[in-house]
């Protein structure tokens, strides 16, 4: 049971604990992906999927320094300022604050997303105006069904390394690309085309690259590496 800085209580779900790996976060959220299909356009899964992945991310990452900040400083208070944490999750916008609704719950989704970017200027336009809030295309049980899933395993920064995050979003993009057709292009280059063109560069240290289409930044990793 996790106390927030008001003193309320919050029941956590039964989740996984423990260090995943790329081809177990791979498939997490693949599975994720499935619970989708059929109901909105293949090209519009990273959207939504993204969504709540990065959505997760922040609250688990956040529950991570507060533990830390409790077993230091000896106090709840103290360990749910906003100024002990790299993120702020306002009130009524954690993860599990969402999962005690079965009704209206885009609705909810859509409210913590807002209130996250409000309280967060780094993170404007991170949920990139995604809309949960469409009984259509999101009915209630479908969304159920989502988050009972992305509850599965804990995404603690001691539980999925920054690196496998980022190589896990790189192979969704490419997934999500070939799962689209056509449309994928729009988003996604493929990797041995990045290279090409980074080969045909040649870019050197001091050198300035301008890349009207970076997208994901395939091509940026790609001249790091």
């Amino acid at each position: 049971m996790l106390k927030v800085k008001n003193d309320t209580s919050i029941e956590l779900p039964l989740t996984y604990v423990g260090k995943m790996t790329q081809q177990q976060l791979e498939k997490h959220l693949w599975d994720a992906a499935d619970i989708l299909r059929g109901k909105i356009d293949s090209g519009d899964f990273k959207h939504y999927i993204f969504g709540l992945l990065f959505f997760k991310r922040l609250c688990d990452v956040w529950e991570e320094e507060y533990e830390e900040r409790l077993k230091l400083y000896q106090d709840a208070q103290l360990a749910a300022d906003p100024e002990e944490h790299r993120f702020h999750i306002p009130p009524g916008a954690f993860w599990n604050d969402i999962r005690k609704h079965s009704t209206n719950i885009g609705e909810q989704l859509n409210a913590a997303f807002r209130a996250i970017e409000d309280a967060n200027t780094r993170l404007r336009g991170v949920f990139q105006d995604v809309d949960f809030n469409n009984k259509e295309r999101f009915p209630d049980a479908t969304l159920e069904l989502l988050l009972q899933h992305f509850s599965k395993h804990r995404l603690q920064k001691s539980d999925v390394e920054a690196d496998v995050l980022g190589a896990a979003y790189e192979y969704l993009i490419s997934k999500f690309a070939d799962d689209a057709g056509k449309k994928g292009g729009e988003f996604y280059t493929p990797k041995m085309v990045t290279r090409l063109i980074v080969e045909c560069l040649q870019p050197e240290e001091g050198m300035s690259i301008y890349d009207p289409t970076c997208g994901s930044g395939g091509m940026l990793l790609v001249v790091c590496q």
